[in-house]
């Protein structure tokens, strides 16, 4: 904690090729305890932490923003970075990408079974939803919770914008994830879009009335990069970041994190995954 308040209370430094500290915004707060507290809390911290650790030459400070907030900050031309971000072709044009620095279990969609039950026909042959069209269709009243701002990648994402906009309730502020998890717990929205280790941490009461199900053509994995404004100084981070990743995919620390927080059913493709990470990017830096 001593380190966590120093580093809060360092002023930002001038943002050119040469600066020193620069800014990292999260749009969590819990960041700035857990990704300097030491424990196991959940795969984007314990992942960044052990980044932090190994990372030699780049001194960044933690800031916390609206997810909207740092979609305009990271087009701007200073030298601004943010983690727990999500690669879409879009923001590509303008940002900066590392590797990923963590592999997190994809987006499920939360519903009641009692309430909002899912239909055969609703379900694909390898027991996935077919599309949320196909869910509204069956259920036109039915309300859906979304993080304003936030991308669920492509396919999700597409949608979700072809929904009525009467069926979805948009949540923005640093508490989102929270706070959408319990408007759906108190029955004010009918389905949740979540990751299910974000659920698992926020959902506190007996869920035998709750399922999930994956979404088809949504990938089973997201990853979670630092991304940061198109500059120079932005891409010798970005560099030293891969380099310090490539060193990390092979230690076992990093496949710890990862088994620690996703159920057994997972380890095997998780540990997979982690090895294509290895060979992916290894070969490209060459």
């Amino acid at each position: 904690m001593k380190y966590l308040l120093s580093l809060c209370s360092i002023l930002v430094m001038s943002l050119s090729v040469n600066a020193g500290t620069i800014t990292l915004l999260s749009d969590d707060p819990k960041d700035l305890e857990l990704f300097y507290k030491d424990g196991q809390h959940d795969i984007a911290s314990d992942s960044y932490r052990l980044l932090f650790e190994n990372l030699e030459n780049v001194k960044f400070e933690l800031k916390i923003a609206p997810t909207a907030r740092i979609d305009a900050l990271l087009k701007q031309d200073k030298t601004i970075c943010a983690v727990n971000r999500i690669k879409t072709e879009e923001r590509e044009l303008y940002n900066l990408y590392s590797y990923p620095v963590h592999l997190y279990p994809s987006h499920r969609l939360y519903y009641f079974k009692d309430r909002t039950p899912l239909l055969d026909s609703m379900i694909t042959k390898d027991g996935e939803l077919s599309s949320l069209l196909s869910l509204f269709n069956q259920y036109p009243n039915a309300s859906i919770a979304s993080e304003a701002g936030r991308s669920y990648g492509k396919v999700l994402d597409s949608q979700l914008a072809k929904l009525n906009p009467e069926n979805v309730l948009s949540r923005a502020g640093s508490d989102a994830y929270e706070a959408m998890i319990k408007l759906f717990q108190r029955h004010r929205v009918d389905f949740l879009i979540s990751y299910p280790t974000i659920f698992k941490q926020y959902y506190s009461e007996n869920n035998s009335d709750i399922a999930s199900v994956a979404v088809a053509k949504h990938p089973h994995f997201i990853a979670g990069h630092i991304a940061c404004s198109s500059t120079p100084r932005s891409k010798q981070i970005i560099e030293k970041i891969n380099q310090t990743l490539i060193d990390l995919y092979p230690n076992s620390a990093f496949l710890a994190l990862h088994l620690h927080h996703v159920p057994n059913s997972e380890h095997d493709l998780v540990t997979r995954r982690i090895s294509d990470l290895f060979l992916k990017y290894k070969l490209s830096s060459k």
